[in-house]
Formats: C-alpha cells, sequence, structure tokens
C-alpha cells in the first residue's frame, strides 16, 4: 500500500464518498475508454481521493479484464507461448472407442439373450403341451438353454474380453437366425404337407414372412450392434442371402420327402422382386454402422485432450471448467483444469496463467496440489493436469460441520501456512487463498490432510447485478482480498496471502465472513475501511493467543502484518490448543460421517472459478 497522504486518503472514504466512487466507477467501465478519462474529471472535480480511488480501481480492471476488440488478436511472445500438443493418435482414439464397445455390446447382447429365453419361454407353453415330435422340444430346448446361459454369462461376468463378447454374439445371433430358418421350414412342410388349394398364396406369404423377419433381423443387428462398416458387411451381406437359402433348401427338403416340386411356388413372392428387402437392409444397416461409429470416434475424440481422455465435468467456473480425466497411456486418474475456449483471446491473462501453472509444477510441498502436467491443445486450449483427491473443500466442510473447534482449524492453517512458505520462497504469490481452494483430503492414511490449490488464476466477479454485461476480472475473491489487492494490486506480496489466510482462519472459527455486501464493490471497499469484528464476538471459547493472531493477520496495512508466511507458521505452532487435534480424533470425525459420504472422487478442484 502506498504511504502517500493522497493514498492514505483514498482508503478512508466515508458512506457517501465511497456512494460516489461506486456510480463512477460502474458508469466508466460501461463507456468506450477514450471517453473514460474526460468523464472521470468531470464527475470527479477536484476531488482527488474520489479521482484517485476510481482510477486505481479502473487500471486493476483494464489490467485483469478481457482485452479490447482491438488488443483481441494480439499474438502471444514466442518465448512463453506453451508447445502445442502432437496430433491425436488414431490407435489410441479406436482404442478407447472398442473399450467402451465392448461394454455396450456386452449389455446389449445380454438383452437381447434375455429377450429371446423370455420369447422361447412364453411361445412355448402351449407347445410343450401339444407337441408330438421330439425333434422340435429338441430344438427348442436347446435355443432356450443357449439364450439363458449367454444372458447370465453376459450379466454376472462384465470383464469378458473382447473376444470372449464376439464368440458370445456369434452364438446369440446364430441361435436368433437358426429358430427363423426352423420356423420357416416347419411353416412351409406343414403347408406342403396339408396340401391346401391355396397353396401356391400361403407359400409366397410364407416366402414374404421370412425376408421381412430377415430384414428385422438384419437390421437390429447393423444399428444394434456396434461394428465398423467392413466388419457388419463381412457379416450383413452373408445374412442377407440366408432367406434365398432357405428358400431352395425348402424346396429340396419338399421333394425328398413329399415328392412335390415346389419351387416355382417358392419365388412366387413380392417381396423378393424387384428390390430384395434383405440386401437392402443390409446396405443400410453397413451404412448405419458406419454412420454411428464414425459419430462414436469423434465423440471420444472431442472427449481427449492431448494425452488425456475427459471423463467427467466436475467443476465450472468463469474462468475455466475442471474435468475427471484418465491419462491415456498411463491410465493414472487425474482432474483437467482447462481455460474457457472464449477467453482465449485474452492474451494477458493466458500470459499470466502459463507463467504460473508453470511456477506451480515445480512446488513439491505435500500440502500443495501436485501438478502433474501443462500445454496447450492444437485448438489453443490452455490446460493443467493435477492429482484427483478424495475430500471436500474447506467452504464444503465448514458447511457440513459447522465452525471449526479452534484446535482443527490451527491444525489446518499451520499446513497451509507451511505450502505458503515455499510458494513464497520461490517467488510466487497464491492471490486467491478461500475455503474452496483449500482442499481437506485423505493421504497416505493420514486423515485431516490439506491441500492448497490454485495459484492465481484470474476470476470473474460481477461488478453490478443492474449491469448484466459488465464484468471485472480481479485476481482473488472479494470476500477473502487484502484491501492492497482491489486498491494497488501491482503491490500485493505475501502478506497479502497472510491477510486472505487471517479471513480463511476468521471463516473456519466463525462460519462466516467479516466484511458482508450487496455486490464485490461494496465487498471490496469494507475490506480497505472497516476493521472487523473481533471473531469471538460470533463464536465464544476461541483461545485469546489465536484471536489475537488472527486480527494481526488482518491488519489493512501490510507492515503491521506478519512479515512471511514461516513467521505465521511458527506463531500457531505456538498457540496452546496448537497440539490437541490429534490423528484419533481426525479419524473418529471422519469414520462418523461414513454413512453420508459418497464414493464418488471429487477433484482437488471443484471450485474452478
Amino acid at each position: 500500500m502506498a504511504s502517500t497522504g493522497t493514498d492514505e486518503r483514498a482508503i478512508n472514504l466515508t458512506p457517501q464518498e465511497y456512494a460516489r466512487v461506486k456510480e463512477i466507477f460502474t458508469q466508466a467501465i460501461a463507456m468506450d475508454p477514450a471517453a473514460r478519462d474526460a468523464y472521470i474529471v468531470k464527475v470527479a472535480g477536484t476531488d482527488r481521493s474520489i479521482l484517485a480511488q476510481v482510477q486505481s480501481l479502473l487500471e486493476h480492471h483494464v489490467e485483469e479484464t478481457v482485452l479490447d476488440a482491438t488488443e483481441a488478436h494480439e499474438t502471444v511472445n514466442d518465448d512463453i507461448v506453451l508447445d502445442a500438443a502432437p496430433e491425436s493418435d488414431t490407435f489410441l482414439v479406436q482404442k478407447d472407442v472398442w473399450e467402451d464397445n465392448r461394454q455396450i455390446l456386452r449389455r446389449r447382447l445380454m438383452i437381447i439373450a434375455t429377450v429371446m429365453t423370455t420369447i422361447i419361454t412364453a411361445s412355448s407353453i402351449d407347445w410343450f403341451l401339444s407337441a408330438t415330435e421330439e425333434t422340435d422340444y429338441i430344438a427348442r430346448l436347446i435355443a432356450f438353454v443357449i439364450s439363458l446361459t449367454a444372458a447370465i454369462i453376459l450379466y454376472r461376468n462384465q470383464n469378458l474380453s473382447l473376444r470372449q463378447i464376439r464368440i458370445a454374439e456369434l452364438l446369440v445371433m446364430a441361435n436368433v437366425g437358426l429358430l427363423a430358418i426352423d420356423l420357416d421350414i416347419r411353416m412351409t412342410c406343414n403347408v406342403i404337407e396339408a396340401e391346401k388349394p391355396n397353396m401356391s398364396t400361403m407359400l409366397a406369404s410364407i416366402n414374404n414372412w421370412n425376408y421381412g423377419t430377415w430384414s428385422l433381423i438384419i437390421f437390429i443387428y447393423g444399428v444394434f450392434m456396434p461394428n465398423r462398416w467392413q466388419r457388419a458387411a463381412c457379416v450383413l451381406l452373408p445374412m442377407a442371402a440366408v432367406p434365398y437359402l432357405v428358400a431352395e433348401l425348402t424346396a429340396v427338403i419338399a421333394q425328398d420327402t413329399y415328392g412335390k416340386n415346389i419351387s416355382d411356388l417358392m419365388h412366387n413372392d413380392l417381396l423378393g422382386r424387384p428390390l430384395s428387402p434383405p440386401v437392402l437392409a443390409a446396405c443400410i444397416s453397413i451404412f448405419a454402422a458406419h454412420t454411428i461409429h464414425g459419430a462414436r470416434t469423434s465423440a471420444f475424440q472431442a472427449r481427449r485432450l492431448a494425452q488425456y481422455r475427459l471423463i467427467d465435468l466436475i467443476g465450472e467456473g468463469g474462468m475455466g471448467r475442471v474435468y475427471k480425466a484418465e491419462h491415456l497411456l498411463l491410465k493414472r486418474s487425474c482432474a483437467i483444469k482447462l481455460i474457457q475456449p472464449d477467453k482465449n483471446a485474452d492474451a494477458r491473462a493466458l500470459r499470466r496463467f502459463q507463467r504460473e501453472v508453470r511456477a506451480t509444477a515445480q512446488l513439491t510441498h505435500p500440502h500443495t496440489v501436485q501438478v502433474y502436467d501443462y500445454g496447450q491443445t492444437n485448438e489453443g486450449i490452455f490446460f493443467f493436469a493435477m492429482e484427483l483427491l478424495p475430500g471436500m473443500n474447506l467452504g464444503e466442510l465448514i458447511k457440513k460441520a459447522g465452525p471449526l473447534p479452534p484446535e482443527r482449524a490451527v491444525h489446518f492453517l499451520i499446513q497451509v501456512s507451511d505450502a505458503l512458505r515455499e510458494a513464497h520462497e520461490v517467488g510466487l504469490i497464491h492471490r486467491d487463498i478461500k475455503p474452496g481452494n483449500i482442499f481437506i483430503s485423505e493421504r497416505g492414511g493420514i486423515r485431516d490432510f490439506s491441500k492448497l490449490l490454485d495459484f492465481g488464476v484470474v476470476r470473474e466477479v460481477k461488478v453490478d447485478p443492474s449491469l448484466s454485461q459488465t464484468a471485472m476480472m480481479i485476481a482473488g475473491t472479494p470476500s477473502f482480498m487484502a484491501p492492497e489487492q482491489a486498491t494497488h494490486p501491482e503491490q500485493t506480496d505475501a502478506r497479502s496471502d497472510i491477510y486472505s489466510l487471517g479471513m480463511v482462519a476468521y471463516y473456519m472459527l466463525t462460519g462466516q465472513v467479516p466484511f458482508q455486501g450487496q455486490n464485490p464493490i461494496q465487498i471490496m471497499m469494507a475490506q480497505i475501511n472497516e476493521t472487523p469484528t473481533p471473531p469471538s464476538a460470533h463464536q465464544p471459547g476461541i483461545p485469546a493467543d489465536l484471536e489475537g493472531l488472527i486480527l494481526t493477520c488482518l491488519e489493512k496495512d501490510p507492515e503491521n502484518r506478519f512479515n512471511s508466511a514461516a513467521q505465521l507458521r511458527d506463531a500457531l505452532i505456538s498457540c496452546k490448543c496448537s497440539r490437541e487435534w490429534t490423528a484419533p480424533r481426525a479419524s473418529q470425525w471422519w469414520n462418523a460421517q461414513k454413512p453420508n459420504r459418497t464414493k464418488t472422487e471429487k477433484s482437488a478442484e471443484t471450485n474452478p472459478s
């Protein structure tokens, strides 16, 4: 914070002056940049404190917000551009597609086998009571056993290989086809044996039914079973010839058994000419298989980000999205955070993103989230991959459990200040310490193990709800940011993080923040001008030494705060309650939450905004 009289006056505004600053600022940012200065000078007049405060906010806005249209085409310097990811590996994409197809094929075959078992059972109840030929009984019994066995195996074993599933596919579909052939031959033989006068019409109807049945089987297979078009063609084209072969076989059986030449009658049909329905169904199904496979491949391609496969969206905010992902080769689960595509024109944001992710990747402290990788896709999307953690962030923990006991709060504060110590030593300022960026997890069997997330990625904050198109990009969250982050962002240093951590400590102990407001500007002005109420006023029982430590962190003047995270850590360890939160107590608390805990992994960044 500057030490000049003007700057000190600027951060001690009266409510009336604050209202003027807000009004001038919200009007100015909606104007064309060329007209802003003249408007501010005209409205602020000779009041230098108002003028200085508005100009400071505007400088911060211009520095952090999306570039104007003239700047949007600015090219990032070559020395800071991330290397583009390699072209997509077709083999890996196809491998993902077929891995997914394996499970789809298993489930659909299970459905077909179950339906066939049900149909055979239902249609055979009356037949079992009246059948006289043992061969009919045996044929249906064999079909029933095959369908039921396949359904049970496919249901109980989810780890069948693709080859095993293809064998099951062959058995199930052959079972369906053999039943259709058996039924067609028997229907034809029954008509011939009865020697009815309208035999020609009846045989043509049976033949047409045969064509229709096989067309339906072909169409269901082509659309229902995932295949490449080449394999679909190898299966479906021979299937299209089956009804014609069955007609010839039936004619031979009729000649041998009944001495009747029905070859001409078998072809006296309406569906066999001039266009064969089974062949037409096969062609349509081959095209459908090709289209569906292409669409699925494109979908998997879209779910890839460089060498990672995106699985689920687990968080979204103003500047980024977070996905659960998997490394395609290492098969390691991780969280992927990326900058929204519509923000890629902001060269300043991308430069800062790249610089700080690179710095974060060098941090090795166990209480800092581990960054595995970062890069830029061929489409220009910037991303980084980090560890995926089970658990919840500090905000969720407090929402679930309420204000924390002082000893547990100190336990977390020591861990976070230790992580900040390393970051500050390499010159990295976090700028957005808040409950959502402190993740509570279990690592190596240790409960209540905190991880500090998200070093310095920009945030989007609405300036005024009535100005839906007006937004300000600020480095930090108003409820937890230090006063100098709002007034002089260029003066932010390690002590700004200490202030924010003090705000987090206040929130942990009371379940609320000391400064409230209807919008971010009001909250930031309160951070600048108002003195926080001691946390013990909201939550009695807070130790005096801990409360004094927190209020020291929340001093408006950075000179009056702790000078470093290491100094803060030493002060926290000196608190009388610092050793009272033990591993058994942490385990006892987490064990009590088990009935309410979900089995779904949560990302180390559930709040990407």
